[in-house]
């Protein structure tokens, strides 16, 4: 398998894991569709500058995407940094999710919803990326709006019966002033 080969194959997979259309690696690297559909078909060979952008986008490493199958093993296993469950691994998820986090903080303090939004749906693509885990996000917000109904409707209620104690006080009170 030839160079361009690998990096297309690795570049579809690694894309695919991180949930992301060819159209929005190709806007996230300043390119267009087509070219990365050329590049996973191993019939483009992408500038340098462009794989590096690639990379970045990816969060993966030149070597994840120029080696073939069993050199890329190879070269995760004699290296830990590179396994999937690393500390390394670890630490760039949250380096990536933390600066998703900052940038929809940002946005929430400067009125910006819509950026806000597509911040925090970046988030939640990163995570649930199956139909069982937009089934949980489904079924969480559905309980969760369920819970806040009722503790809505709870204090309202609880409100109106305290204003009503209040009301009734207030008329036994005149009834007393009116009794002297």
């Amino acid at each position: 398998m030839d160079i361009d080969k690998n990096v297309g194959k690795n570049m579809k997979r690694v894309r695919k894991e991180r949930n992301l259309t060819q159209e929005e690696l190709a806007n996230r690297v300043g390119s267009i569709k087509q070219t990365i559909s050329k590049i996973e078909r191993g019939v483009f060979s992408p500038s340098f500058s462009l794989l590096v952008k690639i990379c970045n986008e990816l969060y993966t490493t030149p070597n994840e995407l120029l080696l073939d199958d069993s050199q890329r093993l190879q070269w995760v296993a004699e290296s830990p940094n590179q396994l999937e469950y690393s500390i390394k691994g670890l630490e760039q998820e949250m380096m990536i999710v933390e600066d998703l986090w900052a940038k929809a903080e940002k946005y929430k303090e400067d009125g910006e919803e819509q950026r806000e939004a597509k911040v925090l749906h970046e988030i939640i693509d990163r995570f649930a990326w199956e139909n069982e885990h937009f089934r949980d996000i489904a079924e969480y917000l559905y309980k969760k709006r369920l819970n806040d109904y009722l503790a809505n409707t709870s204090k309202e209620l609880r409100n109106n019966k305290v204003m009503n104690l209040r009301t009734m006080e207030k008329k036994a009170f005149r009834q007393e002033g009116n009794q002297e």
